[in-house]
Protein backbone atom coordinates (compact mmCIF):
# COMPACT_ATOMS: atom_id res chain seq x y z
CA UNK A 1 0.00 0.00 0.00
CA UNK A 2 1.24 3.53 -1.17
CA UNK A 3 0.56 4.88 2.44
CA UNK A 4 2.85 2.88 4.21
CA UNK A 5 6.02 4.27 2.55
CA UNK A 6 4.31 7.37 1.94
CA UNK A 7 4.26 7.67 5.63
CA UNK A 8 7.80 7.17 6.17
CA UNK A 9 8.62 9.95 3.73
CA UNK A 10 6.50 12.79 5.16
CA UNK A 11 7.30 11.42 8.91
CA UNK A 12 10.90 11.75 8.05
CA UNK A 13 10.92 15.10 6.74
CA UNK A 14 8.39 16.84 9.04
CA UNK A 15 10.10 15.31 12.23
CA UNK A 16 13.66 16.55 10.78
CA UNK A 17 12.32 20.26 9.90
CA UNK A 18 9.92 20.43 13.34
CA UNK A 19 6.18 21.19 11.06
CA UNK A 20 3.05 19.71 11.11
CA UNK A 21 2.78 16.27 8.77
CA UNK A 22 -1.09 17.85 7.20
CA UNK A 23 0.95 20.50 5.06
CA UNK A 24 1.95 17.16 2.57
CA UNK A 25 -0.67 14.49 3.69
CA UNK A 26 -3.49 16.77 2.26
CA UNK A 27 -1.33 17.40 -1.10
CA UNK A 28 -1.04 13.60 -1.47
CA UNK A 29 -4.61 12.95 -0.32
CA UNK A 30 -6.19 15.61 -3.04
CA UNK A 31 -3.68 15.15 -5.47
CA UNK A 32 -2.45 12.04 -5.66
CA UNK A 33 -5.38 9.72 -4.82
CA UNK A 34 -8.36 11.78 -5.34
CA UNK A 35 -10.11 11.46 -2.23
CA UNK A 36 -12.94 13.98 -1.31
CA UNK A 37 -11.58 16.71 0.66
CA UNK A 38 -13.77 15.81 3.74
CA UNK A 39 -12.46 12.42 3.73
CA UNK A 40 -8.99 13.66 3.08
CA UNK A 41 -9.00 15.81 6.00
CA UNK A 42 -10.66 13.30 8.97
CA UNK A 43 -7.68 10.97 7.49
CA UNK A 44 -5.04 12.89 7.74
CA UNK A 45 -5.93 13.88 11.32
CA UNK A 46 -6.26 10.62 12.41
CA UNK A 47 -2.71 9.83 11.01
CA UNK A 48 -1.66 13.02 12.41
CA UNK A 49 -3.14 11.52 16.33
CA UNK A 50 -1.40 8.91 16.07
CA UNK A 51 2.07 10.43 15.02
CA UNK A 52 1.45 13.63 17.78
CA UNK A 53 0.57 11.25 20.20
CA UNK A 54 3.28 9.18 20.31
CA UNK A 55 5.47 12.69 20.54
CA UNK A 56 3.28 14.14 23.17
CA UNK A 57 4.04 11.01 25.78
CA UNK A 58 7.52 11.39 24.99
CA UNK A 59 7.81 14.57 26.08
CA UNK A 60 5.38 14.35 28.77
CA UNK A 61 7.59 11.83 30.09
CA UNK A 62 10.81 13.98 29.67
CA UNK A 63 8.38 16.71 31.21
CA UNK A 64 9.45 19.32 28.56
CA UNK A 65 5.67 20.51 28.11
CA UNK A 66 4.37 23.68 29.76
CA UNK A 67 0.74 21.98 30.57
CA UNK A 68 -0.72 24.80 31.32
CA UNK A 69 0.13 27.18 28.06
CA UNK A 70 -0.89 23.93 25.95
CA UNK A 71 -4.10 23.79 27.84
CA UNK A 72 -4.47 26.98 27.34
CA UNK A 73 -4.14 27.56 23.73
CA UNK A 74 -6.46 24.61 22.98
CA UNK A 75 -9.39 26.46 25.40
CA UNK A 76 -9.04 29.29 22.47
CA UNK A 77 -8.78 26.50 19.72
CA UNK A 78 -11.82 24.75 20.28
CA UNK A 79 -14.28 27.04 18.55
CA UNK A 80 -11.96 27.69 15.51
CA UNK A 81 -11.96 23.66 14.76
CA UNK A 82 -14.90 23.03 15.20
CA UNK A 83 -15.87 26.05 12.40
CA UNK A 84 -13.22 24.67 10.40
CA UNK A 85 -14.80 20.79 10.29
CA UNK A 86 -18.08 22.17 9.58
CA UNK A 87 -16.81 24.23 6.56
CA UNK A 88 -14.44 20.86 5.33
CA UNK A 89 -18.05 19.26 4.61
CA UNK A 90 -19.20 22.09 2.47
CA UNK A 91 -16.54 22.84 0.68
CA UNK A 92 -15.93 21.78 -2.87
CA UNK A 93 -12.84 20.20 -3.81
CA UNK A 94 -11.12 23.18 -5.97
CA UNK A 95 -12.16 25.71 -3.44
CA UNK A 96 -10.20 22.91 -1.07
CA UNK A 97 -7.06 22.80 -3.20
CA UNK A 98 -7.01 26.52 -4.17
CA UNK A 99 -7.09 27.54 0.07
CA UNK A 100 -4.68 24.76 0.69
CA UNK A 101 -2.14 26.08 -1.89
CA UNK A 102 -2.39 29.42 -0.86
CA UNK A 103 -1.94 27.96 3.09
CA UNK A 104 0.95 25.74 1.76
CA UNK A 105 2.74 28.80 -0.17
CA UNK A 106 2.34 30.88 3.03
CA UNK A 107 3.96 27.80 5.09
CA UNK A 108 6.49 28.02 2.35
CA UNK A 109 7.24 32.00 2.66
CA UNK A 110 7.20 31.96 6.73
CA UNK A 111 10.87 29.29 6.49
CA UNK A 112 11.81 31.29 4.17
CA UNK A 113 11.75 34.79 6.40
CA UNK A 114 12.32 32.43 10.19
CA UNK A 115 15.70 32.63 11.62
CA UNK A 116 14.79 30.62 14.60
CA UNK A 117 17.39 29.13 16.09
CA UNK A 118 18.00 25.70 18.69
CA UNK A 119 19.60 28.11 21.29
CA UNK A 120 17.84 26.23 23.85
CA UNK A 121 18.22 29.32 26.52
CA UNK A 122 15.00 30.55 27.78
CA UNK A 123 11.90 30.59 30.50
CA UNK A 124 10.97 26.76 31.20
CA UNK A 125 7.04 28.33 31.84
CA UNK A 126 5.16 30.96 30.22
CA UNK A 127 3.66 34.37 31.48
CA UNK A 128 -0.10 32.89 30.28
CA UNK A 129 -1.30 37.18 30.98
CA UNK A 130 1.23 37.27 28.40
CA UNK A 131 -0.03 34.36 26.70
CA UNK A 132 -3.48 35.95 26.71
CA UNK A 133 -2.20 38.65 24.66
CA UNK A 134 -1.44 36.80 21.02
CA UNK A 135 -4.01 34.27 21.86
CA UNK A 136 -5.96 35.40 18.87
CA UNK A 137 -3.94 33.61 16.35
CA UNK A 138 -4.78 30.11 17.67
CA UNK A 139 -8.76 31.23 16.15
CA UNK A 140 -7.87 31.21 12.47
CA UNK A 141 -4.99 28.82 12.97
CA UNK A 142 -7.33 26.59 14.66
CA UNK A 143 -9.81 27.25 12.05
CA UNK A 144 -6.91 25.70 9.35
CA UNK A 145 -6.48 23.27 11.62
CA UNK A 146 -9.87 21.98 11.79
CA UNK A 147 -10.94 22.67 7.55
CA UNK A 148 -7.02 21.24 6.28
CA UNK A 149 -5.60 19.18 9.16
CA UNK A 150 -2.31 21.35 9.01
CA UNK A 151 -0.68 21.88 12.42
CA UNK A 152 -0.34 25.47 14.27
CA UNK A 153 3.37 25.29 14.75
CA UNK A 154 4.17 27.42 12.31
CA UNK A 155 2.29 30.48 13.91
CA UNK A 156 2.95 29.20 17.34
CA UNK A 157 7.04 28.51 17.98
CA UNK A 158 7.95 31.49 16.90
CA UNK A 159 5.48 34.04 19.47
CA UNK A 160 6.59 31.25 21.91
CA UNK A 161 10.30 32.33 21.49
CA UNK A 162 10.01 35.49 20.93
CA UNK A 163 6.67 36.50 23.01
CA UNK A 164 6.64 34.47 25.27
CA UNK A 165 10.34 33.61 25.64
CA UNK A 166 9.94 30.08 26.22
CA UNK A 167 13.53 27.77 25.53
CA UNK A 168 13.28 26.09 21.70
CA UNK A 169 12.72 22.82 23.52
CA UNK A 170 9.80 23.93 25.27
CA UNK A 171 8.26 25.49 22.79
CA UNK A 172 8.62 22.11 20.06
CA UNK A 173 7.27 20.14 23.05
CA UNK A 174 4.41 22.08 23.76
CA UNK A 175 3.30 22.66 20.24
CA UNK A 176 3.68 18.84 19.92
CA UNK A 177 1.11 18.42 22.79
CA UNK A 178 -0.97 21.67 21.36
CA UNK A 179 -0.57 19.38 17.87
CA UNK A 180 -2.10 16.19 19.20
CA UNK A 181 -5.05 18.20 21.03
CA UNK A 182 -5.97 19.90 18.22
CA UNK A 183 -6.00 16.55 16.00
CA UNK A 184 -7.87 14.39 18.37
CA UNK A 185 -10.40 17.49 18.82
CA UNK A 186 -10.89 17.68 14.81
CA UNK A 187 -10.90 13.83 14.33
CA UNK A 188 -14.20 14.21 17.23
CA UNK A 189 -15.49 17.35 15.45
CA UNK A 190 -15.63 15.49 11.77
CA UNK A 191 -17.01 11.97 13.15
CA UNK A 192 -19.74 13.85 14.75
CA UNK A 193 -20.85 15.51 12.43
CA UNK A 194 -20.96 12.13 9.98
CA UNK A 195 -17.03 12.35 8.74
CA UNK A 196 -15.51 9.42 6.86
CA UNK A 197 -12.25 8.37 6.72
CA UNK A 198 -10.23 5.76 4.68
CA UNK A 199 -9.73 3.54 7.59
CA UNK A 200 -7.38 1.43 5.43
CA UNK A 201 -5.39 4.40 4.38
CA UNK A 202 -4.93 5.12 8.09
CA UNK A 203 -3.90 1.65 8.96
CA UNK A 204 -1.16 1.46 6.48
CA UNK A 205 0.00 5.10 7.15
CA UNK A 206 0.65 4.71 10.98
CA UNK A 207 3.26 2.27 10.93
CA UNK A 208 5.01 4.43 8.10
CA UNK A 209 4.67 7.36 10.53
CA UNK A 210 6.21 5.87 13.38
CA UNK A 211 9.23 4.78 11.42
CA UNK A 212 9.69 8.33 9.81
CA UNK A 213 9.47 9.81 13.09
CA UNK A 214 12.27 7.71 13.98
CA UNK A 215 14.18 8.48 10.85
CA UNK A 216 14.08 12.47 11.06
CA UNK A 217 15.55 13.23 13.89
CA UNK A 218 18.58 11.25 13.27
CA UNK A 219 19.00 12.68 9.44
CA UNK A 220 19.20 16.74 11.67
CA UNK A 221 22.73 14.91 12.80
CA UNK A 222 23.92 14.73 9.35
CA UNK A 223 22.45 17.20 7.50
CA UNK A 224 22.59 21.00 7.74
CA UNK A 225 19.66 22.60 8.84
CA UNK A 226 19.43 25.12 6.41
CA UNK A 227 19.41 22.55 3.53
CA UNK A 228 16.71 20.53 5.07
CA UNK A 229 14.93 23.89 5.29
CA UNK A 230 15.75 24.88 1.11
CA UNK A 231 14.57 21.35 0.70
CA UNK A 232 11.41 22.32 1.74
CA UNK A 233 10.80 25.49 0.85
CA UNK A 234 11.36 24.20 -2.79
CA UNK A 235 8.64 21.25 -2.51
CA UNK A 236 6.22 23.30 -0.83
CA UNK A 237 6.55 25.67 -3.52
CA UNK A 238 5.97 23.22 -6.21
CA UNK A 239 3.06 21.72 -4.06
CA UNK A 240 1.41 25.06 -3.56
CA UNK A 241 1.69 26.45 -7.30
CA UNK A 242 -0.20 22.69 -8.43
CA UNK A 243 -2.20 23.06 -6.01
CA UNK A 244 -3.73 26.69 -7.12
CA UNK A 245 -3.07 25.92 -11.11
CA UNK A 246 -5.02 22.34 -10.14
CA UNK A 247 -8.09 24.37 -8.80
CA UNK A 248 -9.08 26.10 -11.88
Amino acid sequence: MIAFPTGILIATLVSAIGLGGGVLWMPFFLIILKLPPDVAVLTSLLIQTAGMGSGTVAFLRQKRVDVRLGLFLLSFAIPGIILGAYMARRIDSASMEAILGVLVMTTAFLFVFSNERYADIGNERADLKTAFRYAYVVFPASVMSGMLSVSMSEWLIPIMRSKLSLRMSRAIATCIFVTFGTCVLGSASHLLTGGEADLAMVLWAVPGVIIGGQIGPRITRRIDERVLKEIFIFLLTLVGIHLIYNSY
